[in-house]
């Protein structure tokens, strides 16, 4: 067992008590806001409306762009992602780290049933591109592991944190059972772009072929998890048929991030502990807004 397996297994055994805390008594939430597939800027502090659980916050607007990211980019290297979908993937990674700001930071995880931790979070690109370059394809999928220690990469950063996963398949050889994974997500401070390949399949294919029947019905799960894990974080799940747009796909999601607003409160006292359910309106119609659905809170002790 590797040394990042080990990490995943220990948090099993520790489960009973949180991954991430948040103590600050200072909340940020990172939102997107969209119309039509692109990002609606110059939006001000009169055009948001937040609640937390149920009470109006008084916000303030952080200048997001003014803040680095820290990114956790996490690959599928399964034997299903090899040849021409490796070499894709690989330049999908160069691409993002190349359109990286000097302040930026990346980290790169890599995963089939084994996980690595090939790069540590840097600002070096010559470093990143050199760890994507020595990715190779094999084995089975731990996604779930996988995005466990994506989150763990990018916990108590300084900047703003985010994870990038790719995966191609359903989780294989996971540790995590689906239903540790919100908690895990509930709990982090990152949001959580994940992208899927999606098989084309024919209706007809499927009632023919039992395995591909049930490959299908593998990824509709596969699907549906990524999908609310990444709505929970107010980032969000994209499917694409073909690893040749892997590269824009990439480029589509920074660019998202570094347009996304930053809305800062302070939540009445005394505070709650346990779980906060948020809810952020924007006063425009015909927009998309992608915010995290909740926060812990525990006090100082």
């Amino acid at each position: 067992m590797t040394g990042l397996s080990w990490m995943v297994a220990a948090f099993i055994i520790q489960s009973q008590t949180p991954l991430f805390r948040a103590t600050t008594e200072i909340v940020q939430v990172d939102v997107y806001v969209g119309r039509g597939g692109r990002a609606v800027l110059g939006l001000g502090v009169p055009d948001f409306e937040l609640f937390d659980d149920g009470e109006r916050q008084e916000l303030a607007l952080v200048d997001a762009q003014s803040i680095p990211l820290d990114i956790a980019l996490v690959l599928d290297v399964s034997h299903s992602v090899e040849g021409a979908r490796l070499r894709h993937l690989r330049d999908a990674a160069v691409r993002l780290t190349e359109d990286l700001d000097d302040e930026d930071e990346a980290a790169l995880v890599s995963f089939s049933h084994h996980l690595r931790r090939d790069a540590e979070l840097t600002r070096d690109k010559d470093l990143l591109r050199a760890a994507v370059a020595e990715v190779k394809s094999y084995g089975a999928t731990a996604w779930h592991d996988a995005l466990f220690v994506g989150l763990k990469t990018v916990e108590n950063v300084e900047h703003r944190p985010m994870v990038l996963l790719f995966t191609d398949g359903s989780d294989t050889y996971s540790w995590l059972r689906e239903e540790q994974m919100l908690p895990l997500v509930e709990q982090s401070q990152a949001v959580i772009y994940a992208i899927g390949r999606k098989e084309s399949l024919s209706m007809g294919h499927l009632v023919k072929d039992r395995a591909r029947r049930a490959a299908y019905e593998d990824d509709a799960e596969r699907t549906r998890l990524l999908r609310k894990l990444t709505e929970t974080s107010g980032g969000r799940f994209i499917e694409t048929e073909t690893t040749e747009n892997l590269g824009p796909i990439f480029s589509t999601i920074l660019a998202e991030m570094k347009t996304r607003y930053l809305l800062s409160y302070r939540p009445r006292a005394p505070i709650r502990e346990g779980w906060h359910a948020l809810s952020v309106k924007v006063n425009l119609r015909g927009v998309d807004v992608h915010a995290r659905r909740g926060y812990y809170y525990e006090a100082k002790r």
